[in-house]
């Protein structure tokens, strides 16, 4: 496949040096490293012909010199072309877009076609262009790093995910304790299923509960409409019929699923139960409201809100309680420890395992922390608070809202900040 490769480095390497600073040096000073794995393990977009590789073209990187020049050979080196893109307004903001675009545009009327166009840059902006190349039957693979918009999304044939570009393609190794914690998807997805044993009821180990409910997540994950209690009941009695005689002792897979603390996952009583994740499922408010063991009890105009906020942003719907104990865990891990980027996040998980039987999943927490971070917030400099960190996370709720153009008003602001727990935190300080 013929591909062309397009490096908005200024965003890249912004993006990447708030979220993982050693990332954002290895991308600058190795692209060769990167290339190698763009060429020859990166998945092609589809359709392709099977056993095609890609081939690259076309190498440029659009670069401000008089920020970044000393990063400049690194990407000579590596067989870019490198288009100097300086500031043009007093506010640093330079031209690279435009120069991204026309060349992007020149290069789709060349005599010699272009099958993929590679585009690295979270920058909304290029959404057009991309729809563009779509109905020029070109197709295109984008690298974006944070919280590209859901429109960007969308435009692109194939999206590379962030985690996967720092694990594989710039060689940075993940936190091991992802690989062990109870939350962690890793260790799920790499287990063996049990297979069916005819042993005597017995209680769960702390590791087969985590394993269980990473299974429920992942069950809920992947289907589109709300989950059948029966059904996923019917296959935890198969994968595990000796701890699930008794539902653990629980008497039943509702007080058992209840128990298992899982954030996010609700349980919408009526035709047997069904789990659902209201940011992803069609969920009324009210059957949330009405149920006195819900975490959202009471709290429909909230839950409505939010449910909109997240489905539209991609945010983790997570209860009020559970978002505000894993802001508290954070605040007080961070006055502790200050911050490690992806281990901040796994111990945040298991403290609020251990301490408060709710079970988060790492990534949820991430993204909690990269939002914070890409709205400007600095981790480990005292300014911590909960307080803090709860103005932080509304900020780029109201940013990622704005971004999908909805604008949130007074009320659906004060509920976001109700749901985070703002004001409760303010008036108590």
């Amino acid at each position: 496949m013929k591909s062309a490769l397009f490096v908005d480095f200024d965003n890249v390497f912004s993006q990447l040096r708030q979220l993982q600073p050693d990332a954002a040096e290895r991308f600058a000073r190795h692209p060769s490293e990167w290339i190698g794995w763009l060429t020859s393990a990166l998945a092609l977009p589809e359709p392709h012909e099977d056993g095609e590789r890609r081939r690259l073209l076309v190498r440029r990187c659009y670069l401000n010199p008089n920020w970044y020049q000393t990063y400049r050979h690194a990407f000579l080196r590596a067989g870019f072309e490198i288009v100097d893109c300086p500031p043009v307004t007093s506010q640093g903001k330079t031209s690279t877009d435009i120069h991204m675009v026309l060349d992007i545009v020149d290069l789709l009327q060349h005599e010699t076609r272009c099958d993929e166009f590679i585009v690295f840059s979270a920058d909304a902006d290029f959404t057009p262009v991309l729809r563009k190349l779509r109905r020029y039957d070109r197709r295109t693979t984008v690298l974006a790093i944070g919280f590209p918009s859901a429109a960007y999304q969308a435009s692109a044939d194939l999206l590379i995910d962030e985690r996967v570009f720092l694990r594989d393609a710039l060689a940075l190794a993940q936190p091991a304790p992802e690989a062990v914690a109870d939350t962690g998807e890793a260790r799920a997805a790499a287990a063996p299923r049990p297979e069916p044993a005819r042993e005597a009821p017995r209680p769960a180990t702390g590791d087969e509960l985590g394993l269980i409910a990473t299974r429920i997540w992942a069950t809920v994950d992947e289907s589109a409409l709300p989950v059948s209690a029966g059904m996923l009941a019917s296959r935890l009695r198969q994968e595990h019929p000796d701890i699930m005689e008794n539902w653990n002792g629980g008497g039943t897979f509702k007080a058992f699923f209840r128990s298992l603390g899982m954030a996010r996952l609700l349980w919408i009583s009526g035709s047997g139960g069904r789990i659902v994740d209201p940011a992803r499922h069609e969920v009324e408010a009210a059957a949330v409201e009405q149920d006195a063991e819900s975490p959202w009890h009471g709290r429909g105009a909230t839950f409505a809100v939010v449910r909109e906020v997240c489905s539209l942003t991609g945010a983790p719907m997570l209860a009020p309680q559970d978002l505000q104990l894993v802001l508290r865990t954070l605040s007080e891990l961070l006055a502790e420890r200050g911050f490690e980027a992806a281990a901040t996040a796994h111990e945040v998980c298991r403290r609020c395992h251990e301490t408060a039987g709710m079970r988060v999943r790492q990534r949820d927490v991430s993204f909690l922390v990269r939002g914070m971070q890409l709205n400007g917030h600095v981790f480990g400099q005292g300014q911590d608070s909960v307080p803090t960190l709860g103005s932080r996370l509304v900020n780029q709720m109201q940013f990622l809202c704005e971004r999908e153009q909805k604008v949130l008003d007074a009320d659906e602001l004060a509920q976001i900040r109700a749901w985070v727990g703002v004001e409760a935190v303010e008036e108590a300080a």
